[in-house]
């Protein structure tokens, strides 16, 4: 484990110096301090390269680097306490003044004399302690002339490696196939076994996506990422959600399951993937296959795993031992993504210091790709030799991956600090997650893991291009891109190397029995149901610096209302709170005291009503309210919140409140989804001047929108869907500040739809993608869309009436066309 602190560090000079700090001014003494802790940071900045290079060899100098962290963690505490303090004046300044609020004031400044006491005094402290750490650095003499060395891949995007770069495989997927199209009696095993990064899931994806299986299987088939803990229930959900498209099996016991699986599947052939297999007894398969009896002749399963035992276990008819690749197909496969197509050959010097590299790789493919990857583009030798003798390759680790892990290790080595704490933080999920874009910039963006370029760039488009290097680098799996989210996941090893790296940081509990260490900043809770008092209680004895819990399907047990009320109240500088698909009806109204928190997620769950205290949470950034069916209503409060950027709200609400969302102008993101009673949204919708994304779906009664929508002049993403009583407002598109800045729209199942209303004109420079479909009145599109120099995409789909297109549209790069039978070809 090393300690990575310069970003950390980084963003807290920045917190030091900004304007937001200026609240520290009020409080009496704390202006000295903050010019002796900024210049002291200041000085330790110039020497932290090396020390971060040196920790691997010198272990007095990790346990300093890890006592500086914490400290670094909490003066950060200290400063957004400071922060949020100041948005708590700025709400109340705006505040109408009544009687009880003049006496609440009264109060209020009683506690501000309070919290400027305590302040000063936490500043103090901070003081002294950083001076001790400063003084035991100049034992090391360390050097103000090391710079931390990083390399950063060019490749702004990533995909699934298509069939041409897989090297070295063809035999084996060929074999493969020939064998699934034999005919047999019964369910048939075919195990592929393997080291980590070995190639088995790729070879395996091949194989599935063949079309000469799809055909020989009619398509019936599933594939199951299977989880370290084989469950029965689960598998079986898995199953039937693949085979019949059906969601709604979660709450079903294990009869119904098996009565529907046996239904589902008989005289089908199937095919079933069951991909990196980590546990599975004899009992457990046949158990399986007893459910599956009634497939039909010649179905089959493919089983992927490291353990030979687990392919015994299940009575094996095939076995394949992926072997790691030759030396020459390894260098083929190298060159292949650390170079563009030939241009190996101008560079013999590289090519040289390459076949070296890959010697050191051992065949492995996962290693080769992540190092080409990491060195595509890069013509500079010296980065090339950094690898090749770079020290990580002798690291002992007692992970049972440390053949691969070396190799993945000096990819993480060189990356910047910045974008080494997003990666880490990814070791919180379970194994195997799908994560989407959306998801993973909001939590790197309310952990003050984004920072700030200083040139106006929005925090979510750095947030995005993190994303990107990171995909570029492989750490990221692209699974799929369904606008305008991307899903991705993590290679089984990837996800190791991020628990490695996150280990005194982060804790994915697996049990509740398992130790927590005071030092742990974010914590993943495994299923609280059925766990008594006394066993949650003796979690929380060690750690208090939590900035991140996230525990999905909270129930509403006395245990787990111990649970979440002994979190706000113990965990005060949480930053992050992820309770989703819960099924609590009330949140605590001690939430209100989470003056740091910056994410909220609610999603999926049975809340009805929130707590008025949670209106004061004037920090909030993410709230995620989507898909809570039983929400009464939006408070007209949540204007209190002007540090919110992504709103995600489902409510049975019939209308929003006006001076309420309207009047949270820092809103980045707006989210109405399913709210099957709402009737119009609200008049000052025009007030939300930063807002870049507005999607609105499956709101039935929604007839009309706000004329205020067509001067949302920041806005680029605009997606409107299932909306049945929808009319779009009328408009000129000359008006003066009309919609300018647009470039994805997105109209689907939309019965009401004429004609593309004349405002959409006004970004007719800026439009790259439209979309529209299952719109069966609309019968003609605008004039103007010729105009459209930066389109790139028109999607047409299920447009009845639409019998022409204007000049032009058909020389857009990529028009589709479907199911419009009145236009002519």
């Amino acid at each position: 484990m090393t300690e990575v602190v310069s970003s950390i560090l980084g963003s807290l000079v920045e917190k030091l110096t900004s304007l937001a700090t200026e609240e520290i001014q009020l409080v009496c003494g704390v202006k000295d301090d903050r010019e002796k802790l900024k210049n002291t940071l200041e000085m330790i900045q110039m020497v932290l390269a090396d020390a971060e290079q040196r920790q691997t060899k010198e272990n007095v100098v990790r346990l300093w680097l890890s006592r500086l962290k914490n400290w670094c963690y909490d003066a950060e505490d200290a400063l957004d306490e400071f922060e949020a303090r100041a948005l708590w004046r700025r709400v109340r300044s705006i505040e109408h003044l009544t009687l009880k609020r003049k006496v609440r004031y009264l109060y209020s400044w009683i506690s501000e004399m309070i919290f400027q006491f305590k302040m000063a005094h936490n500043m103090k402290e901070l003081r002294k302690s950083l001076d001790g750490i400063d003084k035991d650095e100049t034992r090391f003499t360390l050097s103000t002339n090391v710079h931390e060395r990083t390399i950063v891949p060019r490749r702004e995007t990533h995909s699934f490696v298509p069939a041409s770069n897989v090297i070295g495989r063809n035999e084996e997927k060929e074999s493969i196939i020939e064998w699934l199209r034999s005919d047999a009696e019964a369910i048939k095993v075919y195990s592929i076994i393997g080291m980590g990064g070995a190639g088995k899931t790729t070879l395996v994806r091949l194989v599935y996506n063949d079309k000469r299986v799809e055909e020989h299987f009619k398509n019936n088939q599933v594939w199951l990422s299977m989880p370290q803990e084989f469950k029965i229930q689960n598998i079986i959900r898995d199953i039937i959600k693949s085979l019949s498209g059906l969601a709604e099996v979660d709450n079903y016991n294990l009869e119904a399951l098996q009565n529907h699986l046996r239904n589902l599947v008989k005289n089908r052939r199937c095919l079933f993937v069951m991909d990196d297999v980590w546990a599975m007894s004899m009992n457990d398969w046949l158990e399986l296959t007893i459910l599956l009896e009634g497939l039909s002749k010649g179905s089959k399963v493919i089983l992927t795993s490291r353990n030979q035992a687990i392919a015994k276990n299940m009575g094996t008819d095939c076995l394949l031992y992926l072997a790691n690749l030759s030396l020459e197909d390894s260098l083929t496969l190298f060159v292949k993504y650390a170079f563009d197509q030939g241009q190996e050959k101008n560079h013999p010097d590289l090519m040289e210091i390459g076949k070296e590299i890959v010697k050191k790789c051992g065949g492995n493919p996962m290693a080769l790709r992540a190092l080409g990857c990491l060195l595509y583009s890069k013509n500079n030798r010296s980065d090339w030799e950094h690898i090749r003798d770079s020290e990580t390759w002798q690291l002992t680790n007692t992970l049972p991956s440390l053949e691969i892990l070396p190799s993945l290790r000096i990819s993480y080595d060189l990356m910047p600090s910045y974008l080494k704490q997003c990666f880490a933080y990814c070791s919180i999920f379970p194994k195997n997650h799908e994560f989407n874009n959306f998801e993973l910039i909001e939590l790197w963006i309310s952990n003050g893991f984004i920072q700030s370029s200083g040139n106006n760039q929005e925090l979510e488009e750095i947030g995005r291009q993190y994303l990107e290097e990171l995909l570029s680098r492989s750490f990221f799996i692209f699974l799929k891109d369904i606008y305008p989210f991307l899903y991705f996941e993590m290679h089984d090893l990837i996800y190791e190397l991020a628990i490695s790296v996150a280990q005194t940081e982060s804790s994915n509990m697996k049990v509740w029995t398992q130790d927590i260490s005071p030092t742990i900043r974010h914590v993943s809770f495994p299923d609280l149901s059925g766990v008594p008092k006394d066993e949650l209680s003796g979690c929380f004895n060690k750690p208090s610096r939590i900035r991140t819990i996230m525990c999905q399907k909270l129930g509403s047990s006395d245990s787990e209302e111990f649970f979440l009320e002994t979190c706000i109240l113990r965990f005060k500088h949480l930053r992050v709170l992820w309770l989703e698909e819960s099924s609590f009806n009330l949140l605590p109204s001690s939430i209100g005291d989470l003056k740091l928190l910056r994410y909220l997620k609610l999603s999926d769950g049975t809340i009805n009503k929130l707590p008025k205290s949670v209106y004061e949470l004037c920090n909030l950034q993410i709230l995620d309210l989507a898909v809570c069916q039983n929400l009464e209503e939006l408070s007209a409060d949540i204007k209190n919140m002007i540090n919110l950027r992504a709103l995600y709200i489902t409510t049975k609400q019939k209308h929003f409140p006006e001076s309420g969302i309207g009047r949270v102008t820092s809103l980045r993101r707006l989210c109405i989804w399913d709210c099957r009673n709402l009737e119009a949204l609200f008049d000052d919708i025009q007030s939300l001047t930063s807002l870049r994304m507005l999607r609105i779906g499956m709101c039935r009664k929604l007839a009309s929108l706000p004329q205020g929508i067509k001067n949302l002049k920041a806005l680029e993403d605009l997606y409107i869907c299932a909306c049945g009583s929808l009319r779009l407002p009328e408009g000129d598109g000359n008006e003066p500040g009309s919609m300018s800045s647009l470039q994805s729209l997105v109209l689907s199942y939309l019965p009401e739809l004429v004609s593309l209303p004349g405002w959409l004109e006004g970004s007719a420079s800026t439009l790259r993608t439209i979309e529209i479909s299952y719109c069966p009145k609309l019968s003609a599109l605008p004039e103007w869309l010729q105009n459209c120099s930066s389109l790139t995409k028109l999607q047409l789909t299920m447009l009845p009436e639409l019998s022409s297109l204007p000049d032009g549209v058909r020389l857009i790069p990529t028009l589709k066309i479907s199911e419009c039978e009145k236009l002519s070809s």
